[in-house]
């Protein structure tokens, strides 16, 4: 049995990256069967140590600072067509003609909500935006709310399920309906060190799958990306200074596949 950490992230996410994992190890025998272990870890310190702790593989963002320096193996596919990196806006509702069409300068002068221990707050820093790193994803939905923070982000392919699953006190959030925020943030595979045969199983069946891949990905995010309406949103590009070398045309390459 395969121990998959798929804690610390959306339902959606996990529904997908779950998904994909059972797609990958299909009619594998001794990795065929996966424990999906969706334990939230509130400190950075105890995610980045999960492999260290028994789990035999997880998702993450190439460059998560959480596994620096740890021994691992990484499998260099980015396992949502960068969809992740394309980055929504949640506003209160009453704010929205606040952020219609702003320049990224403009959106600098705003601050930005991110929850502890998610590695955007990292990148938001770099890029000279004002970043209130604290608390859960529902919290700072609730800072939102109340004005201690302007806005925060999530990714195209998570931002509506998420707030389909708020309280009504927090109904009044919105996606913002003009701007979309675009980085570099591939989700990859982190594997134990000590699991070579399963990272080999991977690597091999990421290459004859294909077809199974692309399916998996529309069904669960294509009806997404068509609702977000990527391509008419003005684009705010920043630069991702976490992302390792050897990432860049592996994930260049699977964005042609993201806009629909």
């Amino acid at each position: 049995m395969i121990k998959f950490w798929n804690g610390n992230k959306s339902p959606a996410r996990q529904a997908y990256e779950y998904e994909l994992l059972e797609c990958l190890l299909e009619n594998s025998g001794m990795f065929e069967l996966i424990d999906n272990d969706v334990t939230d870890y509130p400190c950075a310190e105890d995610e980045g140590a999960v492999l260290d702790k028994g789990a035999d593989i997880l998702v993450t963002v190439a460059g998560n600072s959480k596994f620096a320096g740890k021994r691992l193996i990484e499998i260099k596919q980015p396992l949502c067509r960068g969809l992740l990196g394309w980055r929504l806006c949640i506003v209160d509702q009453k704010r929205v003609d606040e952020f219609c069409s702003l320049s990224l300068r403009e959106l600098q002068q705003k601050r930005v909500g991110v929850p502890d221990t998610w590695v955007d707050a990292e990148l938001f820093r770099a890029n000279g935006f004002d970043v209130l790193e604290a608390g859960t994803l529902d919290d700072m939905l609730g800072w939102v709310a109340d004005g201690t923070v302007d806005f925060i982000t999530l990714g195209a392919n998570e931002a509506e399920d998420i707030l389909s699953r708020q309280t009504v006190n927090r109904s009044d959030l919105v996606i913002e309906p003009t701007l979309a925020i675009y980085y570099p943030f591939p989700l990859v595979f982190y594997l134990n060190q000590h699991q070579p045969m399963l990272a080999e199983r991977l690597c091999e069946q990421w290459e004859a799958k294909q077809t199974e891949i692309s399916s998996l990905f529309d069904q669960h995010y294509g009806s997404v990306i068509e609702q977000a309406k990527l391509d008419s949103r003005k684009k705010l590009t920043l630069q991702n200074p976490l992302l390792p070398a050897g990432h860049e045309v592996m994930f260049e390459l699977s964005l042609n596949n993201v806009k629909k």
